[in-house]
């Protein structure tokens, strides 16, 4: 009886791994990482909320320049299987699989492009709090819709890099229709979506 994104996705999605330091430095800091989040979702109902949970699979994310010599992120994109996302219920896990229509769409997308590393870093590093926003491209079954997302709490240790996105999600938007029980107790149309990602180095083989 919900969806949970995440991606958006979604969802999303990307603050990156910043050039650590300086020129020198920078040459040889990482280009590329693996990308991993967990989604949790919450939706509201006439009975009660209900929140939910999912985890994307595994992206990759590749830092470039572009003509300005700025650090850029070309395009990533993030993938979340219908059949993974869990609300402890299964009754409820069907019908919102009946919603996503997971036979024909076995995927919600998320995907952000040209995204701007240094304002990013900048945005959130401007202390405890610090948000940016980041446009993402969502793909819920044969639909795409533009979703302004936060991204926030920003950690970088060593090769790893974690930060939050959340967005609000209308489900009447995406051409989805919440389902009901006995046509009396409703899932709400506004789902929050929240995802957590953490980036990493990939390790040599």
């Amino acid at each position: 009886m919900n969806i949970r994104v995440v991606l958006f996705l979604a969802t999303l999605v990307s603050v990156l791994p910043s050039s650590a330091g300086a020129a020198a430095a920078d040459v040889a800091s990482p280009t590329r990482f693996l990308g991993e989040c967990d989604i949790a979702f919450l939706v509201t109902s006439t009975l009660h909320d209900v929140s939910g949970s999912a985890r994307c699979k595994p992206f990759p994310v590749r830092i470039a320049r572009d003509a300005s010599g700025k650090e850029v992120i070309p395009v990533v994109e993030v993938d979340v299987p219908v059949e993974a996302m869990d609300t402890r219920n299964r009754s409820r896990d069907g019908q919102m699989r009946e919603m996503f229509r997971s036979d024909r769409f076995p995927r919600i997308r998320g995907e952000a492009r040209d995204v701007d590393v240094e304002r990013i870093r900048a945005e959130m590093g401007k202390g405890r709090g610090g948000i940016a926003s980041i446009d993402l491209l969502l793909r819920i079954r044969d639909v795409e819709r533009k979703v302004r997302a936060a991204a926030s709490n920003l950690r970088e240790s060593g090769e790893r890099v974690t930060f939050d996105i959340e967005f609000p999600l209308s489900l009447g938007e995406f051409g989805l229709k919440a389902p009901s029980v006995l046509g009396i107790i409703r899932v709400g149309d506004k789902v929050s979506v929240k995802a957590t990602f953490s980036l990493t180095v990939p390790r040599s083989p």
